[in-house]
């Protein structure tokens, strides 16, 4: 579970220092919500939990210069970045707020977007109810979510091997990457939020893991598995022999999956379709 303080902080910053690596892995499927969301210009939007802006960028060129995107998030360092890349962008305004309780003009959007932020809410009802106020009535809206550890092998890789030799556990309905692995679990929370006509859709696709400038695919994939990811937050305060044991066994496993010049995970998505 990533908090509200870390996301401020620690995870913020790993994140915004890790954007491009982070992006080879979570960009495939903001391009595909994005295209569903299909945003008109003229249209105002709402980004949620924007990250580094790269879907904004996105959200913007299809409201155009008539009309606007507004991108929220709570890390200080992943808006930096994002007020970087759409400087540019007059149609954009970037918000350094909680989405559960910034005061959001009441029916002032016509679609709202997330790329893999609502399964992070501390309390997701609250949050997305709140979010349903600032919808104009039939607004619609596109999360992207990650599935089932199961089916993503860029952690279920990783978390076959841990700094005390455990295999993980399943997916959880806490905040974390996979709070919404199961429709069970997002559905109820959209529907309590006032959200009907809930749509979800599986999009898979084969992520390039890679972080750093190593020669080697296969070592730049382990780096970035040792960062970023549920295998990284149980690394934290391991011994030195203990993350040599497991960058070793990264190595081993991950070797087989190199695909030109890159380690290549299978990584599957929800493109979750929903009017207000």
């Amino acid at each position: 579970m990533t908090t509200r303080d870390e996301w401020r902080g620690r995870t913020g910053h790993e994140w915004a220092r890790r954007d491009d690596a982070l992006e080879r892995l979570l960009g495939p499927a903001g391009h595909e919500g994005v295209a569903e969301l299909a945003a008109s210009p003229g249209e105002r939007v709402l980004d949620l939990g924007c990250g580094s802006g790269a879907s904004t960028a996105e959200l913007a060129m299809g409201v155009g210069e008539t009309g606007h995107v507004t991108a929220i998030d709570i890390s200080p360092d992943l808006l930096s970045l994002a007020r970087e890349r759409l400087a540019a962008a007059p149609q954009v305004t970037c918000l350094e707020a909680d989405i559960a309780r910034h005061g959001f003009q009441t029916e002032h959007y016509d679609a709202v977007y997330s790329r893999f932020g609502t399964m992070f809410f501390d309390d997701p009802v609250a949050a997305l109810r709140n979010v349903h106020g600032a919808l104009k009535p039939e607004g619609r809206t596109v999360f992207v979510a990650w599935r089932d550890a199961g089916r993503n092998q860029w952690a279920s890789v990783p978390m076959t091997f841990t700094a005390d030799g455990a295999t993980s556990g399943g997916p959880s309905p806490r905040p974390g990457p996979f709070g919404w692995a199961e429709r069970d679990v997002f559905e109820p929370i959209l529907t309590a939020a006032g959200f009907r006509s809930i749509r979800p859709e599986t999009f898979e696709y084969m992520a390039e893991i890679s972080d750093g400038d190593d020669p080697d695919p296969v070592q730049r994939a382990v780096a970035f598995m040792m960062r970023i990811g549920p295998l990284a937050a149980r690394l934290r305060g391991a011994s030195e022999d203990a993350k040599r044991e497991t960058s070793a066994f990264l190595a081993q496993r991950l070797t087989r999956h190199v695909t030109n010049g890159a380690v290549r995970l299978r990584a599957c998505a929800w493109i979750i379709r929903a009017t207000a």
